[in-house]
């Protein structure tokens, strides 16, 4: 079915390049020059006005090229973000996403990414970073369409953007200025997965260039669900008008995805715990997250009672996204001194996130235990069975299980209309340029989903794990295909339905003075964001006969709540740069940055009957972020090389009220409850790069210290203390050799010191070593072999707690880096 689809889509870019020529536009980019610029040469477009070099700017901001995120291979979009310093994030939650990106120390109170905005050429994908069911991850992928991906971190992203005032990471599309393209195919070595990325570009005249790209993959994956849990394809193109004169350009964009990828959510492990110390740690017996995970064809698909109130079988295929975009891109240079730069995008997007989390839990906790019956009296476990595969029917006798849900969330509409739109004018003064700048957003972010929480046993186990019935005394059967409640495992809480819309509108101004030996600047964003919808939590509990057994359901027609509010805010960033000389720069800025709490706003206590916000809902509905910056910027020649070199030194901190659906961090173990607490960090990130001949080296390091200060149960703040999930050191360092023009070898590795979990356990830091060697066959086509994870160490970089600590070894669960990983490839360059 997809391969049709694609054949549509194929046919849909070429009809709507043919058009483009005539269609209206949008630019964060200029046309960049044929030989495009590197190191702190590069123009910086994201969160900026678009015209200073990296070393002439006083923020902190890297550009990471495609080339170097291609040989870095990395496992999923987040670990790729583990290339921008400042950037904190596992990687390990698979290709579909789900990730907790935090950025410069600010942790991630539950979910998502709450202070850091993707965007595609200069636009975000979603209007919040940590839309439950719904984070930022899920929606971009990186191909061969994008020409480099920016990072900017704090400073001006608290103004040039909305909703984003840790950072802006911006996927760049490459434009077609050079003729050229190339097609390539990988396969999976010892696993199931083949993938098709391609792009092509290049002027059609003198004024008129186009470039189309994208990729199609399938296959079980690396951790082998035994069946195709990958099933995804993406296409992007642009067509770009060149006015004479060097006037400006118009640009017309499109993009088409269908894509399904699995989300990890870990696996068990052995440990020695000494005190708050966890160390020793390694695979569970029969349970290796670096090879297997619980997917599974006994349960790739699965009941749910959905919003219509009758049962129905759904697939287990993970984090699924369906987008069509249509964008446009303006820069008009109405005179030497004025220019004008608009910016727009249409997305239809929806989606699904199915997938089953991990939980491990003792069969003994689950025998004796009581199963709600609504109107009947209630029944107890006594025996345990196979419900699937070569077992079924069989006793489980196994000392763990798996008890986490079976989800499903329906992402009916997450679609968008974004606008921005920038008039600049710029003077000299005779004591230095002066740049003065007004601007206007615009987004409209439609959220509408379902959510189907059941209730699940499974065995535990990371090869095609079988789902568990439960039986009483009697042998009468207690649950369905393993699910004992349909929407209810974290009660009425999350049986939730909503159909929501946030309207962001934010005037912007900035002014910058750009003398022979300083700049300075400052800018200010006026936010308003209006609220408007309706959630509908769960109601009471009923019985519904699912094949003949009676399962407790909730459904979603408990209390609802109507939104009907507007919530104006301020962001402001200013900041100094003093050029020591050509080669070296030093800045200072102070920020101040909001976000806007979105749907985690709801079911929460904090609306009134009317839509308004109650007094605590409105002090929660905004969280500010507070960040001081000084940086230095170099380059220079080392050892016959030239090294380019950005360190910044950093402290930050911000307050957050969020919602917490599961109970992972709830109080008491019940899912739903409301998070408050306040942060603060400081540290220091460094980007370097490095070239020698066939040399060349890139590498980032984030140092933190993170703390967080809980409420007490009087509503007290109390004292700070380490922030959980934040590890104080971070890094990635890539080098390449070439060593003549038929081989290059490259080496890469990714790493972190200890982090804690919410009680405070320590775990060990660890790193993986990856490695690429590429081979020239012919003149236009090369052979590549890459190793992710080359040494198969057990890296447990997401820590998710202690199962069993009466037991030694102890029995614990956390995110695992995949193990040793081989791909082989063979591109074709034209």
């Amino acid at each position: 079915m997809k391969v049709a689809q694609f054949s549509n889509c194929v046919s849909a870019i070429a009809l709507v390049t043919a058009l483009a020529a005539g269609a209206p536009a949008m630019a964060q980019q200029a046309a960049a020059a044929p030989q495009e610029p590197e190191g702190l040469e590069v123009v910086i477009v994201t969160a900026s006005g678009g015209n200073r070099t990296q070393i002439n700017s006083s923020v902190s901001v890297t550009t990471v090229n495609a080339q170097a995120i291609a040989d870095f291979k990395p496992s999923s979009e987040s670990e790729l973000l583990r290339m921008i310093p400042g950037i904190q994030v596992a990687g390990t939650a698979g290709p579909g996403g789900n990730s907790n990106i935090a950025v410069r120390g600010l942790p991630v109170a539950t979910g998502g990414s709450p202070f850091v905005q993707i965007q595609e050429d200069g636009l975000p994908t979603v209007l919040f970073g940590d839309i439950q069911f719904g984070n930022n991850d899920y929606w971009t992928r990186f191909d061969a369409s994008v020409a480099n991906v920016e990072g900017v971190r704090g400073g001006s992203a608290s103004t040039y953007a909305s909703q984003a005032p840790g950072a802006v990471i911006n996927y760049i599309s490459n434009t077609g200025q050079q003729q050229g393209g190339y097609a390539q195919l990988s396969t999976g070595l010892g696993f199931s997965e083949n993938r098709l990325d391609f792009r092509y570009g290049g002027p059609i005249s003198d004024q008129t260039r186009f470039h189309v790209g994208g990729y199609y993959k399938k296959g079980s994956g690396p951790l082998d669900a035994g069946y195709d849990v990958s099933n995804s394809y993406q296409i992007k193109g642009n067509l770009t008008h060149d006015f004479a004169d060097n006037k400006g350009f118009v640009r017309v964009l499109v993009k088409i995805a269908d894509t399904q990828e699995p989300n990890y959510t870990g696996s068990p492990a052995l440990a020695s715990i000494n005190g708050l110390e966890v160390s020793n740690i390694e695979p569970f017996p029969g349970f290796d997250g670096r090879e297997g995970s619980n997917y599974s064809v006994y349960n790739k698909d699965f009941l749910i009672f959905n919003r219509d109130g009758v049962l129905e079988r759904v697939k287990m295929d993970g984090i699924t996204t369906k987008a069509t975009s249509l964008g446009g891109q303006l820069r008009y240079n109405v005179n030497d001194n004025w220019s004008v730069d608009n910016n727009f995008r249409w997305t239809d997007m929806s989606g699904g996130f199915a997938s089953p989390f991990l939980n491990v839990a003792t069969r003994a906790s689950v025998i004796g235990s009581v199963i709600s019956r609504p109107g009947l009296p209630n029944a107890t476990v006594a025996s345990i069975r196979y419900a699937a595969g070569p077992k079924a029917g069989q006793a489980f006798t196994d000392t763990y299980v798996d008890n986490n849900v079976n989800v499903r969330t329906n992402i009916r509409d997450i679609g968008s209309t974004a606008n921005d739109f920038k008039l600049t004018g710029k003077y000299d003064t005779g004591f230095g340029a002066v740049t003065a700048r007004v601007g206007y957003f615009y987004m409209k972010q439609n959220i509408a989903m379902d959510w189907h929480v059941n209730k699940s046993l499974r065995e535990l186990s990371g090869n095609n794990p079988s789902q568990l019935d439960l039986f009483d005394a009697a042998g009468n059967k207690l649950t369905q295909e393993g699910i004992s409640g349909y929407n209810n495992n974290w009660g009425d809480c999350c049986a939730r339905d909503y159909d929501l819309s946030y309207t962001n509108t934010a005037p912007y101004i900035a002014l910058e003075l750009d003398a022979e030996k300083f700049a300075l600047d400052g800018s200010v964003r006026f936010e308003s964001v209006e609220a408007s919808g309706n959630t509908v939590a769960g109601g009471s509990e009923f019985l519904v006969n699912s094949g003949g057994v009676q399962i407790a359901t909730i459904r979603a027609n408990g209390a609802r709540e109507n939104l009907n509010y507007t919530r104006d805010y301020t962001s402001w960033s200013f900041g100094a740069l003093y050029k020591v000389n050509e080669d070296t720069s030093v800045f200072l800025r102070r920020s101040k940055g909001g976000r806007f709490n979105g749907d985690r706003q709801t079911v929460s206590g904090k609306i009134n009957a009317n839509g308004s916000l109650t007094q605590a809902g409105r002090t929660a509905s905004v969280d500010f972020v507070n960040q001081d910056e000084l940086g230095v910027k170099n380059r220079g020649d080392l050892l016959g090389g030239r090294y380019t070199l950005e360190f910044t030194l950093l402290q930050g901190d911000f307050k957050q009220s969020t919602f917490e659906l599961s109970a992972t961090r709830c109080p008491g173990g019940s899912g739903g409850c409301v998070i408050d607490a306040k942060y603060e960090s400081s540290g220091a990130e460094a980007y370097a790069t490095y070239r020698n001949g066939p040399l060349s080296v890139i590498g980032n390091a984030t140092y933190s210290n993170a703390k967080i200060s809980r409420p007490n149960g009087s509503g007290v703040s109390g004292p700070f203390t380490r922030a959980p999930g934040i590890p104080d050191l971070s890094f990635t360092v890539a080098a390449n050799y070439d060593f003549n023009d038929k081989v290059t070898l490259g080496v890469s590795t990714t790493g972190q010191t200890s982090s804690i979990d919410d009680a405070g356990r320590e775990y060990p830091g660890g790193a993986i070593l990856n490695a690429t060697a590429k081979y020239s066959l012919l003149k236009n086509v090369e052979l590549s072999l890459s190793a992710y994870n080359l040494f198969d160490k057990f890296d447990l970089r997401g820590n998710g707690g202690v199962a069993n600590a009466a037991v030694n070894p102890v029995v614990i669960s956390g995110n695992p880096a995949l193990g040793r990983t081989l791909t082989a490839a063979i591109r074709y360059t034209f």
